[in-house]
């Protein structure tokens, strides 16, 4: 049975910061150096402080301790189930997102009740593993998603007490409390029979469950989560790009790819959203797109990987299609531009631009219990860091 209550959370203190939008942050895998820079020069006390992946645990603490004696972070005194609701703009249309944030039961896999879609990197979650054993606190939420298509949650979301609405990344945000006794009992009651599907946090749960096998405490039992309808038109699945940032061959004998290269990024992008299973592809400065459908039908793979366009480029394409010359990590990002960018900073490699995971996908594969490779989806918009922060009880 699943068990989602609400909790005393930890909230910044509007009197001495008076704009949320300088204290809170994109979640701790988002934030570069540049990022964290231009953070914190807005705002000493930005979360971002607290939860980038350089940060020692030792330093997180104090700042953390800190923060909390001289009221910049302020708890509650009660328990409370807060929402969040989103309006953001993409590809030209307007959606809308809202969801509830509280504390989730921690749950193996192996149970079938919370369930995760795509491998994590080891190191990123022993990261998180270290914060957590230091600090006892979970400073963002993990995005999980649940499916109703009744929308029976959204009313009471809408009747939540608002704390604070503001602008974050051209998003427009409202948070707030969930104040109402009969809805909290509603909502804790709502998921005890819920199959919970993990969309970003791989890393922060798999820390959080390992913390809590090793201390297994009561008080450690607990992730901070947020939970949103998956039936929602405001859940969208971005792809997560790939580029090789270092030097390259392209296998263009290739028989069963058909390679056409394009005249520009347009070109390239214009013909992937036609929808004939296609990838795009930046090499030597010239873009091209790939028709895989000749491809896949020879991959000896699984009918519902096959789908999956991540699967089909790191198990496959990588091997016989791409020469690596030299050892490297790859670059990940669900912004074409970005990646672009990226590329002209070092002038080599391969970029990979790939199609998004169909929603009624995700839900097939989750449910069979089968996992995608990392990086293989981008929720989008992510949920902000520091919002409110749940401290592990004493």
């Amino acid at each position: 049975m699943i068990e989602f209550k609400p909790f005393k959370g930890f909230i910044y203190n509007l009197k001495k910061i008076k704009d949320i939008c300088n204290v809170i942050s994109p979640p701790w895998d988002l934030i570069n150096q540049e990022i964290k820079e231009k953070l914190l020069s807005i705002c000493e006390y930005n979360i971002a402080k607290l939860i980038t992946i350089e940060n020692n645990p030792d330093h997180v603490l104090n700042f953390f301790d800190f923060w909390v004696k001289n009221e910049i972070l302020i708890q509650e005194e009660k328990e409370y189930f807060y929402f969040l609701k989103t309006a953001f703009e993409y590809d030209g249309r307007i959606y809308k997102r809202s969801g509830i944030i509280g504390i989730l039961k921690l749950e193996d896999f192996e149970t079938k009740k919370i369930i995760p879609h795509e491998k994590i990197f080891q190191k990123y979650s022993d990261n998180r593993y270290k914060l957590i054993e230091k600090c006892r606190a979970n400073f963002c939420p993990v995005f999980m998603l649940y499916q109703d298509k009744n929308f029976l949650l959204e009313d009471m979301i809408e009747k939540g007490k608002v704390y604070t609405r503001f602008k974050f990344n051209s998003e427009n945000l409202e948070f707030g409390k969930i104040e109402e006794i009969e809805h909290v009992e509603i909502i804790k009651n709502f998921f005890k029979d819920k199959k919970i599907f993990i969309a970003d946090g791989h890393h922060r749960y798999n820390a959080s469950l390992m913390f809590y096998k090793n201390n297994p405490e009561p008080k450690n039992a607990y992730i901070l989560v947020y939970l949103t309808n998956i039936e929602s038109e405001g859940v969208l699945i971005l792809p997560t790009h790939r580029y090789i940032p270092v030097d390259v061959e392209i296998n263009f004998k290739q028989k069963d790819i058909k390679i056409i290269e394009k005249p520009n990024f347009e070109s390239m992008k214009e013909q992937m959203e036609k929808g004939q299973r296609e990838i795009g592809m930046f090499y030597n400065e010239k873009f091209y797109t790939l028709n895989l459908n000749e491809y896949i039908k020879k991959i000896n793979a699984d009918s519902d990987y096959k789908k999956i366009d991540t699967f089909i480029v790191d198990n496959y394409l990588l091997k016989d299609f791409v020469k690596i010359k030299g050892e490297t990590e790859f670059l990940y990002h669900s912004s074409k531009v970005y990646l672009l960018k990226e590329y002209e900073k070092r002038k080599k490699g391969v970029i990979f631009f790939l199609n998004p995971v169909k929603k009624n996908s995700f839900i097939e594969i989750c449910l069979k219990g089968k996992i995608m490779p990392p990086k293989s989806t981008f929720f989008f918009p992510k949920v902000p860091s520091g919002l409110v922060i749940y401290k592990f009880p004493q």
